[in-house]
């Protein structure tokens, strides 16, 4: 699986990257989908969709399911692992993920938004303490103390992990049902954290109860926050700076749907992403030439 290179690497399969992947597919590109979770939970929390032309009162289960079982037909490398960090190089993006590493000529960033505020001190020890991968950075913190606070159940198998090489796992679930057992070393913890806290290093993560020393602090949302993912990308406020073709600053990276800010709506998501991914293709055939 290591070191596979492809044409347009699309991180993200909600509506967006979704739509991105089909049409690069249709094209005869060669497309990796990267997507780790369940293709857009919040769209399938939505009990009654109304507003998407043609397909009147769907539920949200259910045009997702349309929307994977149309592009999966086309036959894109769809990749169930996160990508951590992405590195611009001359002529090819290195993608990284706990396991594997990746290379595309292209990336089409369809991460969605950051659903939770990130925390004080978070972007500061970002690197020294602070971390959104236990498989890539765990054994720095072998017999030491950490916390894991996560949003998703993902995360279980993250604090597992950890429980096998550090010495103390303070586990933070942020939804429901919580987990109610885990194994030895790991501490099921039900306060709410707020900050972040240390001198150079991380110190310690302040609660809504209290405070936990800690070396290290692991934090597992369903999407990172974008700029950690590819330093350099410009920014408008909280969400990705485009063009009109949906092109970011760093030449070859394209950006669509709710990364790229508001209405957070379906149409325009799969509109955005179709959009990146034409201007993706005239950027390759622009090189080729």
């Amino acid at each position: 699986m290591e070191d596979q290179k492809f044409d347009i690497a699309v991180i993200g399969g909600g509506p967006a990257g979704l739509s991105a992947a089909l049409t690069g597919r249709v094209r005869n590109k060669q497309i990796a989908l990267f997507e780790h979770m369940n293709h857009s939970e919040k769209l399938q929390k939505a009990h009654i969709i109304d507003n998407y032309l043609g397909m009147p009162k769907i539920t949200g289960p259910g045009m997702m399911q349309q929307f994977v079982a149309h592009c999966m037909a086309h036959q894109p490398t769809l990749i169930k692992e996160k990508v951590v960090t992405v590195f611009p190089g001359e002529d090819m993006f290195t993608l990284l993920t706990p396991v594997n590493t990746y290379e595309a000529r292209t990336v089409i960033l369809t991460t969605g938004v950051v659903s939770t505020t990130l925390f004080k001190g978070e972007k500061a020890f970002l690197g020294r303490g602070v971390s959104y991968c236990a498989t890539c950075d765990g054994m720095f913190y072998r017999e030491k103390d950490v916390a894991v606070i996560s949003y998703t159940s993902e995360g279980e198998q993250e604090a597992e992990y950890l429980g096998e090489i550090c010495r103390n796992v303070f586990y933070f679930p942020q939804y429901k049902p919580q987990p109610t057992a885990m194994r030895s070393g790991v501490s099921i913890i039900t306060a709410r954290p707020c900050s972040i806290e240390g001198d150079t290093q991380v110190e310690k993560l302040i609660v809504d109860q209290g405070e936990y020393k800690v070396n290290g602090i692991f934090i597992m949302r369903q999407s990172d926050p974008v700029e950690n993912i590819l330093p350099g990308l410009e920014l408008e406020g909280e969400v990705i700076k485009v063009n009109r073709d949906m092109s970011t600053n760093i030449p070859g990276v394209y950006a669509a749907g709710d990364c790229t800010g508001k209405p957070w709506q379906i149409a325009k998501a799969t509109g955005e992403g179709l959009v990146a991914v034409l201007s993706a293709i005239n950027y390759l055939d622009k090189k080729a030439k």
